[in-house]
C-alpha cells in the first residue's frame, strides 16, 4: 500500500515537472516572439546604400516579404563583374573568362550613403580549402533596388550552397545589379533543425571572412575592400566585403571511447543486467542521431529528389520514434533512473548534433525549448514504470513533448 504521504510526493513530483516543462516551453516561445517582430516599427523607407557610384542603390538587407519591416540578414559582401561571371566564379571558378568592366562614377543621390571602402590584402596563411558550391533550394527573400527614381522589390537571382540540406552548409542568395555593375550577396552559415523542420542560421560573420579569404589569393581579383553598410545583424559588424575582378582570365563526427585497464568479465556482466537502462538512452540517441545522418547521406545518394521530401518521414521517425522508444524500453526501470537516462539520451544527442553542425552559440530560446523536450521525454520514460492506474506523468510527458514538437513545427519558438 502507499500511504498518503506516498501519494502526496508523488503528485508534487508530477507537478513540479509540468511547471518546469510549461515554464520552459513558454519561455522560449515568449523570448522568441519579441526577436521576431523586433523591426515591426521599421515601416518606413529606410537608407539605401550605393555599392557603386552613380549607379543602382541598395538596401543593404533581405526580407522575407516585400516590406522593410520583415528584414532577415544583411547583405554582406559585392561581387562587382558580369553576373553570369561572378556565379561561374563560385561554381566553376576554372572556367571563368574575365571582361574589363567599367564602373560608373558620380555624385550618390541624397538619400543613399555612399562610404570609403577600406582595401584588404591577402594573408596566405589564413586562405582556406575553395568551398564547392553548387545550387540549392531555400525560402525566397527579398530586397529593394533603386536605379533612375525609380524603386522596386525584387528576389533573388539565384542560390547556391555549400553542404548539405539536412546537414550544415553555407548559404548564397545573389541579387544581380539591373545594371549589370554588381552582384549583392548574403551569405549566412546554417543547419537543419529537426524539431522546427528548418533552417537555423548560426552566424553571417565567418561564413562572409571564408569566402572573402578565398578571393584575396585569386590571380583574377584586382582588389578586395571592405565597404561600411552598416547592417549589423547576428554577429555581423556591418561591413560588407567588395571584390574587385580586373581583366584575367565539406562534416565528420569523430568520436573517441578511452577504455583503461579494468575487469572486463566484470564490467560485461554490468552491462547485461542494466542492458535495457543502456538500450533506452543509446536507443533514444541512436534515433535523433541516425535521422540526421540518414538525411544527409540520402541527400547525397539522391541528389534529384527535394530535400523536403526527404525529411518528411525522417521528422516522422524523430517526433514518433524518440517518445515511443522512452516508453517501451523505459519498462522494468527505477522512474527516476528511467527519467535521468532517457534525458541523458536525448540530450547528449542533441549536444552532439550541435557539434557536429559547427553550432557555437544557442539562443535563449532554443536553450528553453530543448530543455522542455528532455522534461518531456524523461517524464515519458518515468511515467511509464508508474502503475497502470496511475499514468500522470505519462500524460504530462505526452502532452509536454506534443506541445514542444507543435511550438517548434509551427515557428513559435
Amino acid at each position: 500500500m502507499i500511504d498518503s504521504a506516498g501519494v502526496s510526493e508523488r503528485d508534487a513530483a508530477v507537478w513540479g515537472v509540468a511547471v518546469v516543462l510549461l515554464a520552459s516551453l513558454g519561455g522560449a516561445v515568449l523570448v522568441a516572439g519579441p526577436l521576431s517582430e523586433a523591426d515591426a516599427g521599421e515601416s518606413r523607407e529606410p537608407t539605401l546604400v550605393a555599392p557603386a557610384e552613380g549607379g543602382t542603390d541598395l538596401w543593404p538587407y533581405t526580407a522575407s516579404e516585400r516590406r522593410y519591416e520583415t528584414r532577415t540578414l544583411g547583405i554582406n559582401m559585392v561581387f562587382y563583374a558580369d553576373q553570369a561571371d561572378v556565379r561561374t566564379a563560385l561554381v566553376e571558378r576554372s572556367a571563368v573568362e574575365w571582361r574589363d568592366e567599367q564602373v560608373h562614377e558620380g555624385d550618390a543621390d541624397a538619400a543613399t550613403v555612399s562610404h570609403e571602402r577600406v582595401r584588404i590584402d591577402p594573408d596566405a596563411d589564413s586562405i582556406p580549402e575553395t568551398l564547392s558550391w553548387s545550387d540549392a533550394e531555400g525560402s525566397t527573400r527579398y530586397t529593394y533596388l533603386r536605379a533612375d527614381g525609380g524603386g522596386r522589390w525584387v528576389e533573388e537571382s539565384y542560390q547556391l550552397h555549400a553542404g548539405t540540406y539536412l546537414g550544415q552548409r553555407r548559404h548564397v542568395r545573389a541579387y544581380g545589379d539591373p545594371a549589370g555593375e554588381w552582384t549583392a550577396v548574403q551569405i549566412h552559415g546554417e543547419h537543419w533543425d529537426w524539431f522546427r523542420l528548418r533552417h537555423t542560421v548560426t552566424g553571417v560573420s565567418e561564413p562572409q571572412r571564408d569566402l572573402e579569404r578565398e578571393f584575396l589569393d585569386d590571380p583574377g581579383v584586382e582588389r578586395v575592400v571592405r565597404i561600411p553598410f552598416g547592417n549589423e545583424r547576428l554577429d555581423g559588424d556591418g561591413w560588407a566585403s567588395g571584390v574587385h575582378f580586373d581583366g584575367v582570365a565539406a562534416p565528420a563526427l569523430l568520436t573517441l571511447l578511452v577504455v583503461g585497464r579494468t575487469d572486463l568479465p566484470r564490467v560485461a556482466s554490468r552491462i547485461v543486467a542494466h542492458r535495457r537502462e543502456i538500450a533506452l538512452a543509446g536507443g533514444i540517441f541512436g534515433i535523433h542521431t541516425a535521422v540526421r545522418w540518414i538525411g544527409v547521406a540520402t541527400e547525397r545518394l539522391l541528389p534529384s529528389v527535394s530535400p523536403t521530401l526527404i525529411a518528411v518521414p525522417l521528422y516522422v521517425a524523430l517526433v514518433v520514434g524518440v517518445p515511443v522508444t522512452a516508453h517501451l524500453l523505459a519498462r522494468g526501470s527505477g522512474r527516476t533512473r528511467a527519467f535521468g537516462l532517457a534525458a541523458l539520451g536525448l540530450g547528449a544527442a542533441i549536444v552532439a548534433d550541435f557539434a557536429a553542425m559547427g553550432v557555437s552559440a544557442i539562443p535563449i530560446e532554443t536553450v528553453l525549448h530543448r530543455l522542455s523536450v528532455l522534461l518531456a521525454v524523461g517524464s515519458i520514460a518515468a511515467g511509464s514504470v508508474e502503475r497502470p492506474d496511475r499514468p500522470a506523468l505519462l500524460a504530462v510527458g505526452v502532452g509536454g513533448w506534443a506541445l514542444a514538437v507543435a511550438a517548434s513545427l509551427f515557428g513559435l519558438v
